[in-house]
């Protein structure tokens, strides 16, 4: 061999060497320090596999600020009316709060409850479907357990755009079954992939009749409805939205019935030392045409909250906040659904949106948002929940999920095709002439 040929084999074998050595430094890097890959769900933020699931239970420690007053009606640019500066967080100030919640590393879910409230409409034949399927299913995995109150009614009478109709409510306590089922479902799953069993939740329910309901809330329905200030404008009653007095006998209702599905569950707490980490309520007349998992903040890239630092809210019908439903931290959700009573007293003595003071969405957004925002956690949107609220006679809503924000992904000309998929039947539609842009749709 020639020497001019010995020199350039030299050069291949350096050649060689170098770029093997160069691929081993790179893999290195693609390593953690125990030598494992970083689990690709983690880094795009997808729900993890079951066997990243770690038993213990974790629980977020709100950030404290002083117990004392606060303006929460203040806002600017959106924020609430805390001064973010006298709070400490142990989160680097870097860091926003979607990527604290979106963090990588095992997802522990804690203790966790669904809590269902107000009138079951339709409910064994359009609500309860949905339930099984876009409720009980995606949460079956964290062994939640069920709170109900409903009203115990026969009928209900038409309204303005309600013709009204027969209610079965004890169809209610079918909900019991169908939350056996999905607990076996999940736990058949978990036994084939050799996973431990989630224990069988704990369901109760509670009702109140009309005569039980105004027993206790009559003397604040007659000072919402009758008081007056020096000029003769009515203080409570929202009288600028053009609302009817069932308007406001609706939504008393409703924030009676949220706050005794909440203090069922912490009665239920309280006597068994339960400690729940993260609560949904939920109501009970609607169709629900997406799926709902409490943890997720995004249904399209499964972003999970991580530090369960965030408070989750619809994203239609928003005048200017959606007021249907809520998912997050236990204390953050305690006081959307247990302090609007007092609340509402502390926003009329300021005065500052006269004859909408107690406009439900615009209360919620000025006064009862911002105090949980005070607590440290974040409100965020959720763009791929859409439910339908039904009647007593099997009519849908259908125009829901596209009024005053649209959820994610939903074309209105295919709104028929969503209601069917979410009961698995046929409905028909059926136009609502005085609404053109709407109709409802009965199933």
């Amino acid at each position: 061999m020639s020497l001019r040929n010995l020199k350039r084999l030299e050069l291949l074998l350096l050649f060689g060497f170098l770029y093997s050595f160069s691929v081993l430094v790179i893999s290195s890097f693609q390593h953690d320090e125990g030598g494992n890959y970083h689990s690709d769900s983690h880094i795009r933020g997808a729900l993890p596999s079951k066997s990243e699931f770690v038993s213990k239970p974790r629980r977020r420690t709100p950030t404290k600020v002083d117990n004392g007053d606060v303006s929460a009606e203040m806002k600017t640019n959106g924020m609430s009316s805390r001064d973010d500066d006298s709070t400490e967080s142990s989160q680097d100030e870097s860091e926003s709060s979607e990527e604290q919640a979106t963090r990588r590393g095992p997802f522990t879910p804690g203790r966790c409850a669904l809590c269902f409230f107000g009138l079951p409409r339709s409910y064994e034949s359009v609500v309860l479907p949905t339930i099984e399927k876009n409720i009980l299913r995606p949460n079956a995995k964290y062994g939640c357990d069920v709170f109900v109150h409903f009203f115990d009614q026969k009928s209900e009478p038409a309204g303005r755009r309600n013709d009204g109709g027969r209610i079965d409510s004890s169809d209610i306590y079918h909900l019991e079954a169908s939350v056996r089922k999905a607990h076996d479902d999940v736990n058949n799953d978990r036994e084939n992939e050799n996973q431990p069993s989630i224990p069988s939740p704990f369901i109760q329910f509670v009702n109140d009749t009309d005569d039980t309901f105004m027993t206790v809330r009559k003397h604040q329905l007659d000072k919402y409805h009758n008081s007056r200030n020096e000029r003769g404008n009515q203080i409570y009653f929202p009288w600028k939205s053009h609302w009817h007095n069932s308007s406001m006998d609706n939504m008393i209702k409703q924030w009676h019935s949220v706050n005794a599905s909440f203090s069922l569950m912490e009665s239920y707490a309280q006597s068994h030392s339960v400690e729940y980490e993260r609560v949904a309520m939920l109501r009970s007349d609607v169709l629900y045409a997406t799926p709902i998992d409490i943890y997720v903040l995004d249904n399209l890239n499964k972003t999970i909250d991580y530090n369960n630092s965030h408070f989750v809210l619809p994203p239609f019908c928003q005048h200017p906040v959606n007021d249907r439903m809520i998912y997050g931290p236990t204390e953050a959700v305690r006081i959307w659904a247990t302090q609007r009573f007092a609340l509402i007293e502390r926003r009329v003595r300021q005065a500052r949106d006269e004859g909408h003071e107690m406009h439900s969405e615009r209360f919620l957004d000025a006064t009862v948002l911002p105090r949980m925002e005070s607590l440290g956690y974040h409100r965020h949107i959720n763009r791929d929940i859409c439910f339908m609220r039904t009647r007593a006679n099997g009519v849908v809503i259908a125009k829901d999920c596209f009024y005053f924000g649209t959820t994610r992904g939903l074309l209105w000309r295919n709104n028929l095709r969503i209601i069917n998929r979410a009961l698995g039947r046929r409905c028909s539609a059926e136009e609502i002439t005085d609404i053109p842009s709407d109709y409802e749709v009965k199933c």
